[in-house]
């Protein structure tokens, strides 16, 4: 590139990097390219509006969606900027790939092809992601391309290191230490020379302590806490570590009430992202969670089948966390009615990036129904799924006559107790004349109600 990047986008794209879990930052980055174009230090003006198209085509790609449609229409507009823009974009980093890894007598990095798989580098939602093995770190051509005008628009540049041992022996070159993502699994697996068995890193020690306290430790972007890792001794060792500079966390073992109050006094002060999924959690561990202060900039939350009920979700409807999360999963979690009316009735419903609202597998009941329909926060999205949420008819009923659910196109109430008055209110309802797609399988409708709602909507309805 013949000019230096703008510091105002080099301040936007470090932002990004910032907040990889968070979508604000990139759109915000999108509409800059939009209007400097002409003053990005970018190849060209037309080169900073693929950028800002890509951006907004990968940000709404990455969010769920039933719409098949518009998923094609987004797929060949993706497939479009990285044939046309992504080798230019790329430059010399697939070259050097293959130099790297041919003097290593590895085999060669893929060459480069739009959403190719088995390539080292990715476009997601508009940034690169490289990934970098240990020993590609030693190769300073390869190095370098980061530290180039190209290179500034790499989220992060991921190496994942075999746990705590592998943290010990790595070097990280002064080019990529702005981009460096380092990815840790502890208490994982490990497999030591010499022999075949697995077995569990153990997080303990004074090697550990020095580890998890050094400047090395500052690198790591992913975390991972297996089952060894989530003991008190662990977790009180990780609450005096360097984590300030992990991004993303998830949790792959059991968190009682004990051990997610020891997790909720760990300083991922800028943590964006968090997967607690299948931990087993209750509510008094995650009420624990959700009230952390050290989770103030958690935008994605992930916490599907724990047990943490209604006292977890109205926990974490009123608390802070509602500020700010702009994703959040919490199928499966025995959130029933009153649960269900606290996360309806909070602000955060409205916060949450579209398209669709899924909250399937909890026994949310009518109550919920009710105060979704009643409420201005479900016109954020045009997909509502409530799979088995005990929704009856007076439930069905309050839906079809919300003024909040005009641009609603899919509505999936599978495996419910709606009967035949419900499914006759949902074919007279005006309120849902733009779906497109409604399940309605496995509920009590008779042939009368079937007959009711094929008449409205025909092969669009389900029964």
């Amino acid at each position: 590139m013949s000019s230096p990047l703008h510091p105002d986008l080099l301040g936007l794209l470090g932002g990004c990097r910032h907040a990889p879990a968070d979508d604000t930052p990139r759109l915000v980055l999108a509409d800059w390219l939009e209007e400097h174009a002409d003053a990005s230090g970018l190849s060209s003006a037309a080169d900073a509006r693929a950028r800002a198209e890509l951006i907004r085509v990968q940000v709404e790609l990455a969010r769920p969606t039933l719409d098949t449609a518009r998923t094609v229409q987004l797929r060949a507009a993706e497939a479009r900027l990285l044939a046309t823009r992504g080798p230019d974009w790329l430059g010399t980093l697939p070259r050097l790939y293959d130099a790297a890894r041919r003097a290593r007598g590895s085999a060669p990095a893929t060459s480069f092809q739009p959403q190719a798989s088995g390539n080292p580098w990715r476009f997601s939602r508009g940034l690169l992601t490289a990934e970098l093995s240990q020993g590609e770190l030693a190769n300073a051509n390869l190095c370098a391309w980061f530290g180039t005008p190209r290179g500034a628009w790499v989220e992060a540049a991921l190496v994942g290191v075999s746990g705590l041992s592998g943290l010990a022996e790595l070097t990280v070159p002064d080019a990529l230490r702005p981009v460096i993502g380092l990815r840790v699994d502890l208490g994982g697996t490990q497999y030591g020379a010499g022999y075949r068995a697995e077995r569990p890193e153990e997080v303990k020690g004074p090697k550990v302590q020095r580890l998890l306290l050094g400047d090395t430790f500052g690198l790591v972007r992913e975390l991972t806490l297996h089952e060894p890792a989530l003991n008190e001794t662990a977790l009180g060792l990780l609450a005096r570590a360097n984590v300030g500079g992990v991004r993303r966390l998830k949790v792959n073992g059991t968190l009682g009430a004990d051990r997610a109050k020891a997790l909720a006094a760990v300083p991922v002060t800028n943590l964006s992202g968090l997967d607690i999924s299948g931990c087993g959690l209750g509510a008094p561990g995650f009420v624990r969670l959700v009230r952390s202060p050290h989770l103030a900039r958690l935008v994605w939350l992930v916490a599907y089948r724990n047990p943490f009920g209604c006292e977890g979700a109205s926990a974490l409807a009123e608390s802070p966390l509602a500020e700010g999360l702009r994703h959040v999963e919490l199928q499966n979690c025995g959130i029933a009615d009153r649960g269900g009316v606290a996360l309806a009735e909070s602000p955060l419903l409205a916060r949450l990036h579209g398209p669709g609202l899924n909250l399937s597998i909890n026994p949310l009941g009518n109550g919920f129904a009710k105060a979704l329909a009643a409420g201005p926060f479900a016109t954020n999205f045009t997909e509502l799924v409530f799979r088995e949420c005990a929704f009856g008819d007076a439930g069905a009923k309050a839906l079809a006559g919300s003024p909040h659910l005009a641009h609603v196109t899919y509505l999936d109430l599978w495996s419910n107790r709606v009967g035949d008055s419900g499914a006759k209110a949902l074919a007279g309802s005006d309120a849902l004349r733009n779906v497109r797609d409604l399940n309605l399988r496995d509920n009590r409708i008779t042939a009368k109600g079937a007959a009711a709602l094929r008449a409205k909507y025909g092969d669009r309805a389900k029964v």
